[in-house]
């Protein structure tokens, strides 16, 4: 029960984090009138987002049942994440018609670097407080 308290906590912060970096930027291009966003950008936002979760469960599973051996399951899941977010973005890219794919390739690394960013760092922090 608490991996799902952990999990809910943090799909909460990453959702508003999600939310007021990535419609930042839509609302950036809306007004400025540039074209940086793919028209794939959402649904990316969106599978990405579930993913980072599922990560963090797995991870935070592993950290909570052996925290000596956090570090392999913090690795695990960025692994699984890795796999399975390179999956969709090949998926997105040969599976659906693209516009721009270098525009679709940035966009994808910007949200799957700041999503693993955040993800890495609460579970370091959750960790750190496991060790002590």
């Amino acid at each position: 029960m608490e991996i799902l308290n952990a999990t809910g906590q943090f799909a909460w912060k990453l959702l508003l984090g999600s939310v007021f970096v990535f419609g930042g930027a839509y609302i950036m291009q809306q007004s400025l009138d540039l074209h940086f966003l793919d028209s794939t950008f959402v649904p990316l936002c969106i599978l990405l987002y579930l993913v980072t979760v599922f990560a963090y469960a797995v991870s935070y599973l592993g950290i909570h049942s052996n925290p000596e051996l956090g570090v392999y399951a913090i690795l695990g899941g960025v692994m699984i994440k890795m796999l399975v977010s390179l999956g969709i973005f090949m998926v997105f890219l040969y599976g659906f018609k693209v516009e721009n794919k270098v525009l679709l390739g940035l966009n994808f690394f910007c949200i799957y670097l700041l999503m693993s960013c955040f993800e890495v760092i609460i579970l370091l922090r959750n960790l750190r407080r496991k060790i002590k």
